[in-house]
């Protein structure tokens, strides 16, 4: 089988997912993380190579339009202090987090040195 062939029947596994998720009125998102551990737990898996490319152009945009579509407005007015604290919040401790584990675990280089250290820069 080829690649392409690959991605038809993960396709056709999440279009089934969706209806899935929604006859049994869970998230469509919950049906996907379910699905993918039946998937890894089969003994045959298609070897597709996960790439930024392909969360980023792929399977991150429809995630974000099924999110947006059913998200509840007057929910989210009311608590958007709330949600722009703990979002911003919980998004510069997890890259510490990673950042700190990479460098620590793997070895990674820091990705960003002080500005009065790093000196001027030039984009030419």
């Amino acid at each position: 089988m080829t690649t392409i062939e690959h991605l038809a029947i993960l396709l056709l596994i999440a279009a089934v997912v969706a209806m899935a998720a929604r006859r049994m009125k869970v998230p469509y998102t919950v049906g996907l993380v379910l699905a993918g551990i039946g998937l890894a737990l089969l003994p045959f898996k298609p070897q597709i190579a996960l790439t930024r490319d392909l969360i980023y152009f792929v399977i991150l945009p429809p995630l974000v339009y099924e999110a947006a579509l059913y998200i509840e407005w007057p929910a989210l007015r009311r608590d958007l202090s709330l949600v722009t604290v703990l979002a911003t919040a919980g998004l510069l401790l997890s890259a510490a987090v990673t950042a700190t584990a990479m460098h620590a675990l793997v070895g990674w280089p820091w990705a960003c040195r002080p500005i009065c250290r790093s000196g001027p820069t030039s984009s030419a």
